[in-house]
């Protein structure tokens, strides 16, 4: 394309009153189209008439019409305004979606659109639709984040997991752990929150949660459970650190679990039982906590060589 016509169009785009989003995504569309050379498989004139056919039947403004039919444009620049009312028109286009992913044994820190900050623990992954900061703010968690939400009262901010269940706030900073279906957990630092889950008999509930307090939701039994506890715990993680003040070997071996993406077969469930402290405790790599965990306690660890290979790989305790 050239580039008289590349600026005709995003000149277009912007006095047509589209938002740096959009704006963002008809360069990217101009880009695919330069890497694919696209116009040469196009019929560029039946592609224009569709476009101005699309514009008469959704009735847009004048000024929009005039935009489009009154723009010195040549035929390379039509094919991508045709391409651009695509984005627009959810009849002709599927919402896009974006996924943030995280590979196990690290951790990741976004900006969303709106300026909310999310830090993803190993191994999780979250979406959301092309629709976001303008209808609505909402995603899909699946692993454990840590949110950082801009406050909005007329658009709130809503996590959807996996277990059924979801999170919405307007403006505050909390943590969600929804690894699986089985389970979820949310840590309120600051603000207030409504957690939205399913009961046992088949009901939407919500219970609004206070700062300091962590839920824990069972989805099998469709029970919750809130406690008051230190949420300080709950989020070292995004900073790379675990807190040990009489921590259960069990709660170590979760942590652990989620951040490498590992499992972990305990020979002697007594082992689970045991307690740890020392205050901020830095995650370095899986091996080097093991030893550590190893130096202070009577449990040995090894990897199991047996595990099938389709699963996660496997830590012996014993």
């Amino acid at each position: 394309m050239k580039k008289t016509d590349r600026n005709a169009i995003l000149e277009w785009a912007e006095k047509t009153g589209a938002d740096e989003q959009t704006q963002a995504r008809i360069k990217a569309v101009l880009d695919d189209m330069d890497a694919l050379d696209v116009i040469n498989s196009v019929n560029v004139e039946q592609a224009l008439h569709r476009t101005e056919r699309r514009i008469r039947n959704q009735k847009r403004t004048s000024v929009l019409r005039f935009g489009l039919l009154g723009a010195a444009v040549s035929a390379a620049a039509c094919m991508a305004v045709f391409l651009f009312l695509q984005i627009l028109h959810p009849s002709v286009r599927e919402p896009l979606y974006s996924e943030l992913k995280v590979n196990p044994g690290m951790t990741g820190t976004f900006v969303m659109p709106d300026s909310t900050v999310v830090v993803l623990n190993g191994g999780s992954s979250l979406s959301y639709s092309s629709s976001y900061d303008r209808k609505s703010r909402e995603v899909t968690l699946a692993g454990e984040a840590y949110f950082d939400v801009v406050k909005d009262a007329d658009v709130p901010f809503i996590v959807n997991t996996p277990s059924n269940s979801s999170v919405r706030v307007y403006g505050t900073q909390f943590n969600v752990d929804a690894y699986g279906s089985e389970e979820c957990r949310v840590s309120l630092v600051n603000g207030s929150v409504g957690f939205r889950y399913t009961g046992q008999y088949g009901q939407t509930n919500e219970v609004m949660m206070e700062p300091g307090q962590r839920l824990v939701y069972d989805t099998d039994s469709g029970c919750v459970e809130v406690q008051n506890v230190s949420v300080k715990s709950d989020i070292a993680w995004k900073d790379g650190k675990m807190i040990l003040d009489g921590t259960p070997l069990s709660d170590i071996l979760d942590i652990l679990s989620k951040r490498y993406s590992v499992a972990f077969d305990v020979q002697d469930e007594d082992y689970l039982k045991y307690t740890y402290s020392g205050g901020a405790f830095k995650v370095y790599p899986l091996e080097k906590v093991l030893e550590t965990l190893q130096y202070t306690s009577s449990i040995r660890w090894k990897y199991d060589d047996n595990a099938a290979s389709d699963r996660k790989q496997t830590i012996i305790i014993y």
